[in-house]
């Protein structure tokens, strides 16, 4: 598969704040002229309709349970071959798949299956410190995740600068912000 410049924006569970990062990141790309598309993980038909109005051009599925290992990767190079970055949203929590008990078709297998890096959101209302210990288990929970970069969402501007450092210096991730 060609190099596809590539990212996938995950989170810890639904109601994240996937969807508006997502649309935000493609946005800004968008405002800076370069060509991009974007996938949305499983069957979901309404995030990619957001993705449609946000870029200007047809948002696609990517979907691991229906179309398997080479076909997905087949799709994601056939529906990006054009573009300077293909943004990818994932679904649900990161590592949630079929029937809630495998990683099958979960936003990790995805990203195992594209080989492609990941920026984790964490709606972190309510947290300090232990965001760190919830993102090492994230990190860890699969030696393969991806995760290369984290999101604090719903965080308090304030605390922000100190939880930035601290995840960064404790677990030597990029926080993106």
């Amino acid at each position: 598969m060609k190099k596809i410049p590539r990212i996938l924006l995950a989170a810890v569970s639904s109601n994240s704040g996937k969807t508006a990062a997502a649309c935000g990141m493609m946005s800004a790309y968008v405002q800076q002229g370069l060509n991009i598309r974007s996938c949305k993980c499983g069957p979901d038909y309404i995030d990619p309709m957001f993705h449609t109005q946000v870029i200007g051009t047809k948002s696609r599925n990517l979907d691991t349970f229906f179309t398997g290992e080479e076909i997905t990767r087949y799709l994601l190079a056939k529906n990006s071959a054009d573009c300077e970055i293909a943004v990818m949203e994932g679904v649900m929590g990161f590592y949630d798949g079929v029937a809630g008990t495998t990683t099958l078709a979960s936003a990790y297998d995805l990203a195992r299956v594209t080989d492609t890096p990941v920026i984790l959101i964490v709606n972190s209302k309510g947290m300090s410190v232990s965001l760190a210990a919830y993102i090492k288990g994230f990190l860890e929970y699969k030696k393969d995740s991806r995760i290369k970069g984290v999101i604090f969402n719903q965080m308090s501007p304030m605390l922000y600068p100190r939880m930035k450092k601290l995840v960064e210096e404790e677990l030597g991730i990029k926080v993106l912000g």
